[in-house]
């Protein structure tokens, strides 16, 4: 029962999960030089690394790949949805890193931010917001098939 909608859902997550560990998530501008902030690090234009943030990465490939086990748990319901709710919460955690954490705290805390500089972020990042949307639609029919299977038991 692979060809499920929760299971194109899951898999929509995973895909654009995998898309946001290339994109560049943003730009910080300085009076000395501008850098670029990806998931994996924070480097010059030159390619010149100058941070590493490969926690991002590493957590939003065990989204990926949690979203990819979850489909194939299609067989117990119930732990799936737990999976998909585990999953929910690993990409937030990663998006929290993304969008506060690291531009608000360890950036000026490494000296890579003074008041005054600027943090601007890709607008293509915005894509960030499809796979939650698609984890609680794969959990909401993951349910919703859950209580079919419950209602035909009942009428057996």
């Amino acid at each position: 029962m692979i060809q499920r909608i929760q299971s194109v859902f899951l898999f929509v997550a995973a895909i654009v999960t995998i898309i946001l560990l290339f994109i560049s998530i943003g730009d910080i501008y300085t009076a000395e030089a501008q850098y670029t902030f990806t998931c994996f690090n924070v480097h010059l234009p030159n390619g010149q690394v100058v941070m590493s943030t490969i926690y991002i990465a590493l957590i939003l490939i065990l989204s990926a790949c949690i979203s990819i086990y979850a489909i194939f748990k299609y067989k117990d319901r119930m732990k799936q949805t737990r999976i998909v709710s585990i999953n929910m919460l690993v990409f937030l955690i990663a998006i929290m890193l993304m969008i506060w954490v690291f531009p608000d705290f360890l950036f000026q805390r490494k000296g890579l931010m003074q008041e005054g500089d600027i943090f601007r972020f890709n607008y293509w990042i915005m894509i960030f917001v499809i796979p939650p949307v698609c984890m609680f639609l794969a959990n909401r029919f993951i349910r919703k098939d859950e209580r079919l299977v419950r209602s035909a038991d009942r009428l057996r």
